[in-house]
Parts: C-alpha cells; sequence; structure tokens
C-alpha cells in the first residue's frame, strides 16, 4: 500500500483545489493498476474524474476553468458565435458529467490514455460539428452554391466538376475518406474541423509535432491517390486530362475533406 499512499498525497497536492477520500482514489489507482512512475499531469488528471465521477462540486468548478474555459481557442477554427460555444460546453458537460442511469458518468471511462483534454478536445468537437449540422443542414458537398462572390473557397476549376465527372470523384472522394485508417480520419477531423493545433495533436497523442505532420501528410497524400486512381477507372481518364482534374481537387482538398467529415459526424451524432 506504500506506493498507492505515496500516489495519493501526490495528486492531491498537484490538484489541492478539488477534494477528494484517500480511501476512493485508492481505489481507483487498482483498479487501473497505475504505477508510482506516473507522470504528475497524467496523476493530476486521475485524481480530478475521480472527483467528477463523485459528483463534486469542487472538481466541476476546476474542470469548467481549467478545460471548458479553453475550448473557444480550441474551436476557433469554426468560428463559433458566442451561443453556439455555450451551446458546446454545455453539450461537453452533459455528455462527461451527467450521470446515466446507473449512476455512472462517462467521463469515469477515461483510461488515462492520452490527456484529458484531447478527450474533451474530441468530444466538443463532434458537439460542434453536429450542433453546425443540425442548424444549418447544408450539403456539405453541393459545391453548385458556390460562385466568385459567395465563398472563399470558389475556384473556377469547379466548373470541371459537372455531370459524370463530378458524380465520379464524389464517390471516389468519399470513399478514399472513409477507408482512411481510424487515426487517419480522426487527425483530419480534429486538425480541419475543430481547429485543435499540430502541437495539440501531438500532445494528445504523446508523440512530436513532426510526426503530426507527417501523419497529416500521409493522409492527404492517401486520398488524393485513391481518389485518382478510382476516378482513373470509372472515367477512363489519363495523362494530362486526369492531372488537370486532380489538381482542381488538390487545390480544395482540405475544404472538401472537411465537408465529408462533418456530414458523417454529423450522420452519427443523429443516429
Amino acid at each position: 500500500m506504500g506506493d498507492v499512499d505515496a500516489l495519493c498525497e501526490r495528486a492531491a497536492s498537484l490538484v489541492p483545489d478539488v477534494e477528494l477520500a484517500r480511501d476512493r482514489f485508492a481505489a481507483w489507482l487498482e483498479s487501473r493498476a497505475i504505477s508510482a512512475d506516473i507522470e504528475d499531469a497524467a496523476l493530476a488528471e486521475h485524481w480530478l474524474v475521480c472527483a467528477l465521477g463523485e459528483g463534486r462540486a469542487d472538481a466541476e468548478r476546476f474542470f469548467e476553468s481549467r478545460y471548458l474555459a479553453s475550448l473557444e481557442r480550441v474551436l476557433g477554427r469554426m468560428r463559433l458565435s458566442d451561443a453556439e460555444l455555450d451551446e458546446v460546453k454545455q453539450l461537453v458537460r452533459a455528455k462527461l458529467l451527467v450521470a446515466d442511469a446507473t449512476g455512472k458518468r462517462k467521463i469515469e471511462e477515461y483510461a488515462g490514455q492520452g490527456r484529458l483534454s484531447g478527450l474533451i478536445s474530441v468530444v466538443a468537437t463532434r458537439e460542434a460539428i453536429g450542433l453546425r449540422r443540425r442548424t444549418r443542414r447544408d450539403d456539405p458537398l453541393d459545391d453548385e452554391k458556390l460562385g466568385p462572390g459567395s465563398a472563399p473557397f470558389w475556384d473556377p476549376g469547379v466548373e470541371m466538376l459537372k455531370g459524370r465527372a463530378r458524380e465520379a470523384f464524389r464517390g471516389a472522394f468519399e470513399k478514399a475518406i472513409r477507408t482512411l485508417e481510424p487515426r487517419q480520419r480522426n487527425l483530419l477531423r480534429l486538425h480541419l474541423l475543430g481547429g485543435v493545433t499540430l502541437e495539440q495533436l501531438a500532445t494528445m497523442y504523446n508523440v512530436h509535432r513532426a510526426t503530426i505532420v507527417r501523419w497529416l501528410g500521409a493522409a492527404r497524400a492517401e486520398v488524393l491517390e485513391r481518389t485518382k486512381q478510382a476516378v482513373a477507372d470509372d472515367l477512363n481518364v489519363r495523362g494530362t486530362e486526369l492531372e488537370s482534374l486532380m489538381q482542381t481537387i488538390q487545390s480544395r482538398l482540405d475544404v472538401s475533406v472537411e465537408r465529408v467529415l462533418a456530414s458523417d459526424a454529423a450522420g452519427r451524432e443523429e443516429e
């Protein structure tokens, strides 16, 4: 019990604003086989999550000030209104902190894999995407609505994507994204939709920033290559015609990826 007692005292000193019974935290540590060499940041998060599971008001205040208050920055790229941001925060609270019929809270499922801030960023991003989809109900791939004066993402090359070529691209592109590995889709969703920075992603996945850059680059390249091959096979185009079409796709890649991922995420939220 020596190591457990020492971990309890250490955790309590790391989060002095949140009270928690030592025996309760000791049971938490033992149930998750947490070792004495755990980093301070991770140990502090376990203390907080355990206290949140107890429904402690001081833990909820700490959670609010440390994590929810930073969502404006985390979701900055989505340009949420103040009302939308407040609603996302409320949705995150409900998703993670409200007890279910058995008295369990979703946040108690946190197992220390990555950082708690990463988990909250993922939940908040999904809730923000769902909120946008529910309130706007726009077609994420409806580029026919775009024109020189209607949106900053319009590109004259979109005129190439008409008729059969457009449908071939649409199907190939959606399939390319949806058949990426889960980590690749999650990285693209967080970075492009949620505005999570490279540094934040590196912290979430416990890797160097350069690794995140490499992973994102590989995901984008894979989407383009899979789309190119499928379009070439479907339309039987090669050479300069195919390259011209792919240049249009590549120039609008991130915007189109955002829309497919937003559509997927919103669909899951509505199920």
